[in-house]
């Protein structure tokens, strides 16, 4: 048998290995590189608050605390689940909880828990529920306009 010298010896050609397990995992790579490129995120997806209340009207100052962040509320915000609400002294505030679809009225100085079962008073007060049912506001499909009322329209 003869023996090939370092120098005389052709150099081996590389087999590429195109087997469906390896163009699987190729995809399953590009997956999360392009997952990981446009920043979607598992924290991102679970900090996605679903709304449950939002506010009608306030009177005086109410603070609601959601996540950690005190927010003065003003008329249409939005309440996420788990959001506790301080009321002043003198303060009142209309909630409309979009489950339960009732209006509720919060007199301060009180505390309350807004969840998507409900409202709960820290106190144990018991909370008003108007017998008018209230629906969630939605967003115009149109800009602009003159709305009057009680005048007549020229031609």
């Amino acid at each position: 048998m003869r023996q090939e010298l370092p120098q005389t010896r052709r150099p081996r050609r590389k087999r590429a290995v195109h087997g469906p397990g390896t163009i699987f995992a190729a995809i399953v790579v590009s997956t999360f590189a392009f997952g990981g490129a446009t920043g979607i995120s598992r924290s991102a997806a679970q900090e996605a608050v679903s709304e449950v209340a939002y506010i009608e009207g306030v009177n005086g100052r109410v603070v609601a605390f959601s996540r950690g962040k005190p927010v003065l509320l003003d008329a249409l915000d939005t309440l996420s689940d788990r959001t506790r609400l301080d009321l002043q002294i003198n303060s009142e505030v209309r909630i409309c909880h979009l489950r339960t679809h009732q209006l509720l009225t919060l007199r301060g100085p009180s505390r309350a828990l807004i969840s998507a079962d409900g409202v709960v008073a820290e106190s144990g007060q018991v909370i008003a529920a108007s017998t008018a049912t209230c629906a969630e506001p939605i967003v115009s499909k149109h800009q602009g306009g003159l709305v009057s009322r009680g005048a007549a329209s020229r031609q």
